[in-house]
Parts: structure tokens; sequence; C-alpha cells
């Protein structure tokens, strides 16, 4: 039977291969990191604790879903993409929703066709404060507390980073974003951000190493401000605003990372202001960590230890969080990411999504011809089960073994050697 938290989620989005994965989670081994070991003859399918939806992505999907049903006399709107992936986005254009925005940024539906009869769903990663406000200018308001409950689908630990922004930009702290600038979290964190305090966003340990130079007087200001162009509020003055700073993060960028740029920042006023009072210019923030984002992240570093031969994991091309357990996985074994089965072309050939060069490429060879193989299939956490499911059929396919074989697997917890 497949479950979910939410019950407007549809049921196609489960499948039966890892559902049987989380029934048996659910019943042993619920709270250890080992990976669940699928063994389907020779084949040996290791499957992460923690994959696929997460708590936020399951709520957005339910809402979407729920608003459709109970409001078939609405034209329903998303402002953008709800999560980062087709198959989802796709069924919700089917079942009449517009996009406003596209996934760059691109307004498609004009504010004049809008009206305050229609509903503009608010997508998982939350908006900025200027899409709002030309909503409102359409004539929907999204800031009542009924529209919000029922039609700003933003996640909480994405609202919970907004809100101790908030907190720490009262207390006189300028917010570092450690994020993807042009992400939709970030710009809506961005703007929610600065409405209290300054802002500024890095991208990675490279760029918050760039602010450390300037904060111990390495780096010239020219430098600086050529470097962070387009990246700061308005009237940002390096000299003033990163006398204090606090580092809050995209969610779904890695969290070692996030604790990485912030200890480098530590670092830099330690240089400069001494051990006294590291605390006053720059706030410990890990409470805004998302808890599963850590949880994925640190499931799939779990896997590595179990000499596996290649990793395959499932997911949007834009989604980041699917993006960073490449990263994880890369560093350890081959590792592929794909949206679908379809990606999978032959037993020879699979087509994936190069993350660093940011384009499609196609790799030769890429599966062992020969049995006993133990392969890593994981999701991130905007990809459906059934999409996962669907990847380890037809692996399993190649080496002959049917649709009842896999059905049959010996599910366990895998125990490392």
């Amino acid at each position: 039977m497949a479950y979910t938290q939410f019950d407007r989620v549809p049921n196609h989005y489960a499948g039966p291969i890892i559902q049987k994965v989380k029934d048996f989670r659910l019943a042993n081994g619920k709270r250890s990191l080992s990976p669940t070991l699928l063994e389907i003859g020779q084949l040996q399918v290791l499957i992460p604790r923690h994959f696929g939806f997460c708590f936020g992505v399951e709520r957005a999907i339910h809402m979407a879903f729920s608003t459709l049903e109970n409001n078939p006399e609405h034209r329903t709107f998303l402002v953008s993409e709800i999560i980062h992936n087709p198959l989802v986005n796709n069924e919700l254009k089917e079942r009449g929703i517009e996009f406003i925005y596209d996934a760059e940024g691109r307004r498609q539906v004009a504010a004049d066709e809008l009206s305050d009869d229609d509903i503009a769903l608010i997508p998982a990663f939350g908006t900025t404060l200027q899409i709002e406000d030309s909503l409102k200018q359409s004539g929907i308001d999204t800031s009542t507390k009924e529209y919000r409950e029922s039609y700003d689908t933003t996640c909480p630990f994405v609202s919970k980073v907004w809100k101790r922004g908030e907190e720490l930009g009262r207390e006189g702290y300028t917010i570092i974003i450690h994020g993807k600038y042009k992400h939709e979290e970030t710009q809506a964190t961005h703007s929610h951000t600065k409405e209290h305090t300054k802002t500024l966003v890095v991208l990675d340990e490279a760029e918050a190493k760039k602010v450390a130079a300037y904060i111990t007087g390495e780096m010239a200001l020219a430098d600086f401000e050529r470097q962070f162009a387009g990246m700061a509020s308005e009237d940002f003055d390096p000299e003033r605003d990163l006398q204090r700073v606090a580092v809050v993060n995209q969610t779904t960028m890695l969290a070692e990372e996030t604790q990485q740029v912030t200890e480098i920042l530590r670092e830099a006023m330690r240089q400069r202001y001494g051990e006294e009072n590291l605390d006053y210019h720059c706030a410990d923030t890990n409470d805004t960590l998302c808890y599963a984002t850590n949880q994925n992240q640190n499931a799939t570093r779990a896997l590595l230890r179990s000499s596996a031969d290649l990793a395959l994991i499932v997911g949007g091309y834009n989604s980041s969080n699917t993006a960073h357990l490449v990263e994880i996985c890369s560093e350890i074994i081959p590792s592929f990411l794909i949206a679908n089965s379809d990606e999978i072309l032959s037993q020879h050939s699979i087509r994936h999504f190069d993350i660093h060069a940011k384009q499609m490429a196609e790799s030769q060879d890429w599966l062992p011809g020969e049995l006993p193989v133990r392969l890593i299939i994981t999701s991130g956490a905007s990809c459906p089960d059934i999409l996962m499911n669907q990847v380890l059929q037809k692996v399993a396919g190649f080496y002959g073994y049917s649709e009842a074989e896999i059905a049959e697997a010996n599910v366990s917890l895998f125990e490392e050697i």
C-alpha cells in the first residue's frame, strides 16, 4: 500500500519496489543511517536511508493538487515551477495550471491577464516581495493569513531562514546568504531579508575567502566591489556592513559547505577583532540548516562506504539539492545524474547531465557487463519514487531479471564488510 504524509500527493508518484524499501525501513532499522540492500539475484542495489520527497515538497504538491480539486471554478496559476522536477510540473500544466514565470525567470503571463478571481500559488522555494507586489497590483493579495494558509506552498524551513534572517538583521547583523544567486529560493531569501538589514550572496568557499580577505584588509575595496557587483543589497558599504555578519543558506546547498563558509568568516573576524568579541561579529546560525538536506547528504555519504561500482542519481537537472548528491557520490565512484529511465539508452550507453559543464553528456560502457554488480540508486528531494522505481527496473532488466523477480527482491539492512 503506497502511503504519503499528505493525502493529496498522487499515488502514481509512488513505486512498488521503492515502497517495499520504505515499508521495510519503517519496520526495521528506522534510525540507522545504514543503506537498504535490495538483492535481485547477483544484482545488489543500495538505497540510502533518506531519499526522495522531503516534507516541504510533499506539502507543496499536496497544496497544489488540493487547490485544483477544491477550486474548479477558478483559474489557477503558479508563480513558477512548484519544485524542480519536470514530471510534477508537467502534470500540473496538463491539469490546467499556468506558470506566470518560466524556469529562467521570464514572465509568461502578463500582469493585466490576471484578476482578483484567479489563484496564484507560491512555489515551495517561496518568491520575492517584488513578485508578490506585482500579484497584488493584478488583484491577487497574497499577504492575508487565509491566502497563505491555502495557496502559499513555501517550505516551512525556507520560511524559518527568512524569520531567522529578520531576527539577526534587527540585532544589527548583515546577512550573508550562502546560495546560488539566480536560484528562486536565494532570490526570495535575498528579497525578504534585505527588508530588515544589508545582505550579500556568496556562492561557495572561494567567494567566502574573498569576503574574508576584505575583512582582514587583504583585498582592496575596488576589487571587492568588482567581485560582488550585483550580489548585495542596495547601498551596501563593505567597510560598514561587514563588521558584523551572520550566515544563512539556500536550504538545498551542502550543509558542510555552509558551515565552512561560516568558519571562514569567523576566522576573519577573529583575526580582525580577536577571540573575545567573536560571537558579536559573527553569529552562530547552525539552526538555519535544513534537517532534510542534512539527512539526505549524510545518508548518501553512508552509502559510499559500500564499495559500490557506480551510482545513479535521479532528479531534475535544475535541482540544487540533487546536484549536491551527485557531487558527494562522484568524489568516490562513477556517478550519473538522470531525469528518468529514458536517459538509460542501453546497457552500454547512458545520457546524463554534467553538473559542472551544465549540459547533457553521453557516456559509454557505463554499466558492468557481467554480474555480480553493486549499484547505488538515490534521488533528490523533489523526485517522485516512481522515477527511481523505473530506473531500478530498467537496469535489472539488462541482466535478464523479470518484473516478478524484481518484485521478489530480498530486502535487508546493508552491513559494512
